[in-house]
């Protein structure tokens, strides 16, 4: 495996844990009503553009990956 493959790699596992933690924080921040309250309405909107960016970049790693004959 290349020094380029490993990174890949990486960067991959470190997205899809990402995605993951992100996901699990919007439904807590609904369900304890803090959605309502204005100063938390920034916070819910970058983490959900957090997450559309983490899911981005992880669908073109692995659209990198799989170029490059990887899974």
């Amino acid at each position: 495996m290349s020094e380029e493959d490993a990174i890949l790699e990486e960067a991959m596992d470190n997205l899809r844990e990402s995605i993951q933690r992100l996901r699990a924080t919007q439904p807590r921040l609904h369900s304890t009503g803090l959605d309502k309250h204005l100063d938390y309405r920034d916070l819910l909107h970058r983490v959900g553009s957090a997450l559309a960016m983490s899911e981005a970049a992880f669908m073109e790693a692995q659209r990198r990956a799989e170029r490059e004959g990887q899974t």
